[in-house]
């Protein structure tokens, strides 16, 4: 999934650095606190003995629900089959999130918001009879969640549609399975604010990968939640006018986004992480922490740390000669 911040060409530097100060990870317990997509916590799911993954983010929960807690083999041929072979319907994602009627959004074709709508209804239709058990319909939701993502008519976020409908987005919606490692590790699956759970959480490994900059992921990502839920609430103007995105009414304002409340923030939440020997941050140069802030936090509970390396950040434009190199850190603090 095209994520702001997603570590998959990371996974390599991070778990050598992990594992170069911790040692062997298979009897470890590591908790991914800002799970996002869960690509940090998916990989460390095949090295660890267990990992414990959390975000505030509705649709996040329900891919660690998926890619953690399932652990046994799903059947899931048939249930996907049917699901494509439904006919579309005029439902809540129809009427808000496509140019259908008198909506002028563009996140989606007609013709495959109505589909989407049918899947999500029957998903929830399985759900309510008891049809499907909670790792089957975490399963189809994520299935859903990854495949709307593919035919979405974004540049890769959902603060804004694009005026014409590309490629992509035009391409027959399918759905296609969310398929998960099965291991011999557990997975435990929060939902919640990152500060206010760690003071309940234990382990050996705790990772941190915050938000960087300024980009709230409840804005950006709003239109997954909706699929999450499947519920709409868009935000209404002082004239009583629809978001012209459908932005929500009410959406999560992370603390690590605002340049007034992020350093508060990251302090309250180091002095609550003694239930870890080890603390990772994943950290880059275009961060509102500065690099000698997130040491002073640091070294005020124990040893300090830290490694680097470049890559290509994301870009959600499609000009492939703007790709920009940036630098990448990996803050450690081994607690005392």
């Amino acid at each position: 999934m095209r994520y702001i911040g997603n570590k998959r060409k990371l996974l390599d530097f991070i778990e050598n650095s992990i594992a170069e100060k911790v040692g062997n990870l298979e009897d470890k317990v590591f908790c991914d606190l800002f799970s996002g997509t869960t690509t940090v916590a998916k990989h460390f799911k095949k090295k660890c003995k267990k990992v414990i993954s959390n975000d505030l983010e509705r649709y996040s929960y329900v891919l660690a629900k998926n890619y953690l807690e399932n652990n046994s083999p799903i059947d899931y041929h048939e249930m996907i089959s049917e699901l494509n072979s439904l006919e579309g319907e005029e439902g809540i994602f129809t009427k808000n999130l496509s140019p259908f009627g008198d909506c002028e959004r563009k996140f989606f074709t007609v013709e495959n918001a109505k589909k989407i709508d049918a899947i999500r209804s029957k998903v929830e239709e399985w759900k309510n009879n008891d049809k499907i058990n909670e790792g089957q319909y975490f399963f189809l939701l994520a299935s859903l969640l990854e495949s709307v993502d593919k035919h979405a008519n974004t540049t890769g976020v959902y603060g804004a549609f694009l005026k014409k409908f590309d490629k992509k987005s035009t391409n027959l919606f399918f759905l296609e399975a969310a398929k998960f490692d099965i291991g011999l590790s557990s997975g435990e699956v929060f939902h919640g604010d990152a500060n206010e759970l760690l003071p309940n959480l234990t382990g050996d490994v705790l990772y941190l990968d915050p938000p960087y900059n300024a980009r709230q992921y409840g804005a950006n990502y709003h239109i997954l939640n909706y699929i999450c839920s499947n519920e709409i609430n868009i935000k209404l103007d002082k004239e009583g006018k629809e978001s012209k995105t459908g932005l929500p009414s009410d959406y999560n304002k992370s603390p690590y986004s605002t340049k007034s409340g992020v350093k508060r923030a990251f302090e309250d939440l180091v002095s609550k992480s003694n239930g870890f020997k080890w603390v990772f941050l994943s950290y880059n140069d275009e961060g509102l922490l500065s690099l000698d802030e997130i040491k002073d936090i640091f070294e005020k509970h124990g040893k300090y740390y830290l490694t680097s390396t470049a890559h290509v950040r994301y870009n959600s434009s499609k000009n492939k000669s703007s790709k920009k190199h940036t630098i990448e850190y990996l803050h450690i603090l081994e607690r005392g």
